[in-house]
């Protein structure tokens, strides 16, 4: 006799801690993030097409970009 199992549903701490391409991040990021997708956009400027995140450590990404001081640097005379 073949011993059935069934697969454990997948829990939302399972869900978050799974690897998502960074195109499908962008595509619920108002949902998942709270952030239009300009602002993702932003935050994930110089990251390669095909990176995959968990949401927790893209929700931290987007959280340290959104909180880093802007320089408005020196403006020259001229």
């Amino acid at each position: 006799m073949a011993n059935k199992t069934k697969a454990a549903p997948t829990t939302p701490k399972a869900e978050a801690e799974r690897k998502i391409p960074i195109e499908k991040l962008r595509r619920s990021c108002v949902k998942l993030f709270g952030v239009t997708p300009s602002t993702f956009d932003g935050a994930t400027v110089g990251i390669p097409e095909g990176s995959k995140y968990t949401v927790e450590e893209m929700q931290a990404h987007i959280d340290k970009w959104l909180n880093t001081p802007v320089s408005l640097g020196q403006r020259k005379e001229g």
